[in-house]
C-alpha cells in the first residue's frame, strides 16, 4: 500500500501546478466537492505502474479547466477549443500524477492520460480502491484529486518494501 500523502504535501503539489504554473490559487476544502453536473466537468487520470499500481484522477469543473488552460497557454478562454481544454486537463493529470509518483512511488512509471468531459457521466478505474481524496476551490470552480490504489492480482504477493 502506498503511504498516504499529507494534506500539506498535496496542497503544495496543487500550489506548484495551479499557482506557480497557471497563476491560480486554489484553496483546500474541508469537505469533498462533487463536480457541477449542470455546467459540465472534466475528468483526467493517469495510471502509475511498477512496484506500486494505482492512479491519480482529477475531477474539475469545466470553467475551472478552461481558465487553467487559458492561463497555461497565455490566451483568452474564448479562444480555446474543446480539444485545447482536454489536452490541458490531461497534462494537469500528468503533472499531478508525476508529483504523486515522485513523493510515494519514485521507481514507477506513468501512463498516458485519459480524459473525459461532459455533464453527466461516470468514470471509473477498474480494480482500484480509493485511498485518498481532497478537494480544492477557486472562484470559477472546484477540483477533486483522488489517489486510487490498484488491487494485486490474485495469487501474487505484493513486493517487499
Amino acid at each position: 500500500m502506498i503511504a498516504q500523502i499529507s494534506s500539506e504535501e498535496l496542497a503544495a503539489v496543487i500550489d506548484e501546478i495551479f499557482g506557480a504554473m497557471a497563476g491560480m490559487q486554489l484553496v483546500p476544502s474541508p469537505a469533498l466537492i462533487a463536480p457541477d453536473k449542470a455546467t459540465g466537468y472534466i475528468t483526467s487520470a493517469v495510471q502509475i505502474v511498477g512496484d506500486w499500481q494505482g492512479a491519480v484522477q482529477l475531477d474539475m469543473d469545466l470553467e475551472l479547466a478552461r481558465r487553467v488552460c487559458a492561463n497555461l497557454m497565455g490566451v483568452d478562454a474564448t479562444e480555446l477549443s474543446p480539444q485545447d481544454v482536454r489536452d490541458a486537463a490531461g497534462e494537469l493529470a500528468n503533472m499531478t500524477g508525476g508529483s504523486v509518483k515522485t513523493l510515494r512511488a519514485p521507481t514507477c512509471g506513468l501512463s498516458l492520460p485519459s480524459v473525459v468531459t461532459g455533464k453527466d457521466y461516470e468514470f471509473s478505474l477498474s480494480q482500484g480502491t480509493l485511498v485518498q481524496a481532497s478537494s480544492f476551490c477557486h472562484e470559477c470552480g472546484a477540483l477533486t484529486i483522488s489517489i486510487i490504489e490498484g488491487q494485486q492480482p490474485t495469487g501474487e504477493t505484493p513486493p517487499s518494501p
